[in-house]
């Protein structure tokens, strides 16, 4: 029997059911069988985090829910009902993907309509991740990791219900990295949303999220599912705390980083 999560009593309402999916080599005919049998709940609101080995299928599955890509007999539910992915996502990608010719405020109004509240939205954006002064900049001219707060910004500006993160701090140095932590927990808190974050660093997954969902390798599945424990005390992967559940986890499962345990 599956366990059943809950959130303050609040039942499950984001449910990801995946039969299959497959991709094929157009060169021999050969298939690849990406991802097999995905169950995955999620609660109201909830910081879900997924972790596996590179090349599992990880990306695949953000790409299917943000519908990028389709698969064999899948089935996106929010609140029992079909999702409209137009209208209840963003999407945070490995990089910012911003247009050079636009400039940071050009770049987040490109994914609004053209009406006041938008524009109420952008400039609130724009102040609460300090990005009011560089409004009028050119990507070329700001740091990478200010880029990746105004790709965080676009995806956020249309107030989406699920948040897809594909690996969004990758590349980064700590302290850069851990600056966009605060922004985004800052923004969680005060409007919460459902987030789902791939990433291959399992501090940061213990760091940022309430679940941790480990995939095991091509075709993934989920093989553990993890309710962190440790509290954000401070937005940093040194933190003591979140090297102890590490330490843990790497204990109890040595391989589990490798998709087994």
């Amino acid at each position: 029997m599956k366990k059943k999560y809950q959130c303050g009593g609040k039942v499950l309402d984001f449910e990801i059911n995946i039969k299959n999916k497959s991709f094929s080599n157009k060169h021999d005919s050969s298939t690849v069988e990406v991802l097999k049998n995905i169950n995955i709940k999620i609660n109201s609101n909830e910081f879900v985090c997924i972790v596996g080995p590179s090349g599992c299928g990880k990306t695949t599955l953000m790409n299917i829910i943000g519908g990028l890509i389709e698969a064999e007999n899948q089935k996106l539910t929010f609140d029992k009902k079909e999702l409209e992915i137009n209208e209840n996502f963003g999407y945070v990608f490995q990089t910012s993907r911003l247009l050079p010719w636009l400039t940071v405020e050009e770049n987040i109004e490109l994914v609004c309509d053209e009406d006041v509240k938008s524009k109420e939205r952008i400039n609130k954006l724009l102040s609460d991740f300090n990005l009011q002064e560089f409004k009028d900049y050119f990507p070329k001219s700001i740091s990478g990791g200010m880029r990746r707060k105004v790709s965080l910004a676009r995806a956020l500006v249309r107030n989406p219900k699920v948040l897809l993160m594909d690996e969004p701090f990758v590349s980064l140095d700590q302290p850069t990295a851990e600056s966009l932590y605060s922004v985004l927990i800052n923004y969680w808190k005060k409007n919460p949303i459902t987030i789902i974050l791939i990433t291959h660093n399992l501090k940061e997954a213990i760091l940022l999220g309430e679940r941790i969902l480990f995939f095991s390798k091509r075709p993934a599945s989920v093989v553990y599912d993890h309710k962190v424990k440790s509290k954000r005390n401070k937005l940093s992967i040194d933190d003591k705390i979140i090297q102890n559940e590490y330490s843990h986890l790497k204990k109890k499962f040595p391989s589990l980083l490798e998709g087994l345990i």
